[in-house]
């Protein structure tokens, strides 16, 4: 598999630990943000094949995170999958590449990522 470049976006440091020693085990690289805001300016300024986003974050929500990724032309090709504890609208997760209700298995969200990425 490609090297890929997957963004954690997520409040939780527990939920961080998690994804990011699944995601590094099944050979992708990680970065994180703790926030939207910090997550757009990462997706922006490097290299992110994925991203992976809670919706619940204090901030700038993930919800509002997928709406900017796509407006951005910079951005709007990036695959994001949305993870939360609650279920949201299909209106709110238009335009993303997956939602996953907490909690999820591993291998649920390997899945999805490789597909995510196996075109780019």
């Amino acid at each position: 598999m490609k090297n890929y470049t997957v963004l954690i976006v997520e409040d939780s440091i527990v939920v961080v630990k998690f994804l990011a020693i699944a995601f590094k085990d099944a050979g992708f690289k990680v970065k994180t943000a703790q926030d939207g805001f910090e997550a757009l300016e990462k997706a922006i300024k490097e290299d992110i094949n994925l991203i992976v986003t809670d919706l619940n974050m204090p901030q700038m929500d993930g919800i509002t995170l997928l709406k900017n990724l796509k407006e951005n032309d910079d951005t709007k090709r990036i695959p994001v999958i949305l993870i939360s504890s609650n279920i949201p609208g299909k209106n709110e997760i238009a335009g993303s590449f997956a939602f996953l209700q907490k909690p999820f298995k591993e291998s649920e969200i390997i899945r999805l990522a490789k597909n995510a990425v196996k075109d780019q």
